[in-house]
């Protein structure tokens, strides 16, 4: 089994897994640590038994292990420099973004936090960025995308892995969810819950078209340079200037409309799809196709 069939299943499994003994050890867990204050809320422990499975299920498939999928990932290349190249276009495109925010009045520029706030911010910033853009990228252009692509080919690798990746940051908990008594259902309940925000349209279609976007953009750049590095440092460069952009600045209004997007901000906005759709053609006349 490819290695990505391997991945989409074991997400599967440990889903399922998860709703049928999250609510057993959701009664059993909090009845034991009732006396001791150290009770826990039924997303923690979905959460909780979803990760010790997957984790579980990884462990249990060596090939999955193997330093091998990550050079056949796309982390082989001699051509890590590309990361920080990409890393800047990034952060300097959400830059320009921000410029363009400001002469739109969307955007009210001034430190709001000490320095040693912004400082420390930042670092948390960067440090989450880079993870997301090296496991991100991992799985969803170096395995996912390059398995559809020699399964199926480039066109259903675009649309098929870029679909999964932008609609895997709609799948979100539902906030206090609670448990009455042993319910054997609840943890179904619950998964189909987190499927809630799918249902709100007019939130999730512009955020899906952006992140599909960036997805097509960062699929494209493996496929230019021939390695993951450009990619991941794309990534990580705009995670890491979209969160630490509220530090240099205030957005004037809570909804920022069409142009700069609502919720999520930025990354649903059309100017944003546009500045992406730019770092692509840049891609395309900075590399060569490998």
């Amino acid at each position: 089994m490819k290695p990505y069939k391997k991945l989409l299943l074991f997400v599967l499994i440990a889903l399922a897994t998860a709703a049928i003994f999250s609510p057993w050890i959701f009664q059993l867990w909090n009845a034991y640590a009732a006396s001791r204050r150290h009770g826990a809320g039924f997303d923690q422990i979905f959460s909780g038994i979803f990760i010790f499975t997957g984790v579980a299920l990884l462990l249990a498939s060596p090939s999955l292990l193997h330093p091998r999928l990550l050079r056949e990932a796309g982390l082989a290349g001699k051509d890590r420099l590309n990361f920080f190249y990409g890393f800047m276009l990034a952060v300097a495109s959400i830059a320009l973004l921000a410029v363009v925010m400001y002469f739109a009045g969307a955007l009210a520029p001034g430190l709001s936090d000490p320095l040693y706030a912004i400082v420390r911010a930042s670092s948390k910033a960067l440090i989450t960025a880079l993870l997301v853009g090296f496991l991100e990228e991992i799985f969803f252009r170096g395995i996912l995308f390059k398995g559809l692509m020699e399964d199926y080919g480039a066109v259903a690798a675009f649309i098929g892995a870029n679909l999964v990746y932008a609609a895997s940051h709609f799948f979100k908990a539902p906030e206090n969810f609670m448990s009455g008594g042993l319910d054997p259902f609840a943890g179904f309940r619950f998964l189909v819950l987190c499927l809630a925000p799918y249902l709100d349209t007019a939130t999730t279609i512009p955020g899906l078209i952006g992140l599909f976007i960036i997805g097509l953009v960062l699929s494209y750049a493996l496929l230019r340079s021939g390695s993951l590095y450009l990619s991941i440092g794309l990534h990580a460069g705009w995670v890491f200037a979209i969160k630490t952009m509220p530090l240099y600045g205030d957005f004037t209004r809570e909804g920022l409309g069409w142009v700069f997007g609502a919720k999520p901000k930025l990354v649903s906005g059309v100017a944003t799809w546009v500045g992406i759709l730019l770092v692509g053609v840049v891609v395309h006349f900075a590399t060569k196709r490998k």
